[in-house]
């Protein structure tokens, strides 16, 4: 039976992700750990749990997504989103696992006008891209076999997202006030985590 863990299984798409695979790889085993379980920010933590669960896919959700937060607290961001990931693409070489990391589109500038394929140069302008593209190198670097995710502007029933914020201010102001300068993809946890059950 193929055994799968998913790090990050109590944030917004890992609540999703988690039953998701379940349901849908039913001759899989899931494991969803959160930061109880594993602390992807130490390296002897992340590589012997990893080692010591010995899965055959490592579906790495967990992230410091707060851009805002990221810049006020760059150190903590690099440790969870660049290093977090290094440390998880070590001990998962270690297994030969297959490793599925979840980053973003903040990769890019947003200058581009078009959507991004997979071939563009990436240019992250905030400390939350910057961290997550050397995520990607990191994995790049260590684990032939992975998969690279860049979402963006996801959504569902946990956590805090663009959507919820509207739908709450439906609700308490009679006038909406929304930005109106940025074009993206809503993606729907569910949805994501069926593409990446697909996938796996």
């Amino acid at each position: 039976m193929k055994r799968i863990l998913v790090i990050g299984a109590k944030g917004m798409l890992g609540r999703d992700l988690v039953p998701v695979l379940q349901s849908s790889l039913s001759e899989a085993e899931v494991i969803g750990w959160d930061i109880e379980e594993i602390d992807i920010r130490e390296e002897k933590d992340a590589r012997s749990k990893i080692e010591g669960l010995k899965p055959e896919v490592v579906v790495n959700a967990a992230a410091y997504t707060d851009v805002d937060g990221c810049e006020k607290n760059r150190d903590e961001a690099f440790r969870v989103n660049a290093e977090g990931m290094k440390h998880v693409a070590a001990g998962s070489r270690e297994v030969g696992a297959k490793v599925v990391y979840l980053s973003t589109d903040y990769v890019f500038d947003g200058k581009k006008g078009d959507p991004y394929l997979e071939t563009d140069l990436p240019n992250p302008l905030s400390v939350y891209g910057q961290t997550k593209l050397k995520g990607e190198e990191y994995l790049r670097e260590r684990v032939e076999d992975h998969l690279i995710i860049r979402t963006q502007w996801l959504y569902g029933r946990y956590g805090k997202n663009f959507v919820a914020a509207i739908l709450r201010q439906a609700k308490e102001k009679p006038v909406l006030s929304i930005v109106d300068d940025q074009t993206g993809s809503p993606t729907y946890t569910v949805d994501l985590s069926r593409a990446l059950a697909a996938l796996l």
